[in-house]
């Protein structure tokens, strides 16, 4: 099996190349860069990992504010 996104990560799909990346703690938001996951990039204003805005963190963190 070819390695990348369904090699490394069987069964699960990305969100596709449009969206956001938000910062879980201070609410930062950007353009998602495509073949660049969200985790990998940092905040600028409080340096806190980046999550896809609609993925199951995010709804997590979600549920936790409310």
């Amino acid at each position: 099996m070819p390695r990348g996104r369904q090699g490394s990560h069987p069964g699960r799909l990305g969100y596709g190349p449009g969206g956001y990346c938000i910062c879980p703690k201070c609410g930062f938001r950007k353009e998602h860069q495509p073949r660049v996951p969200c985790m990998q990039e940092r905040c600028p204003n409080c340096g806190s990992a980046l999550i896809r805005e609609g993925s199951e963190h995010h709804q997590q963190i979600q549920k936790k504010t409310k």
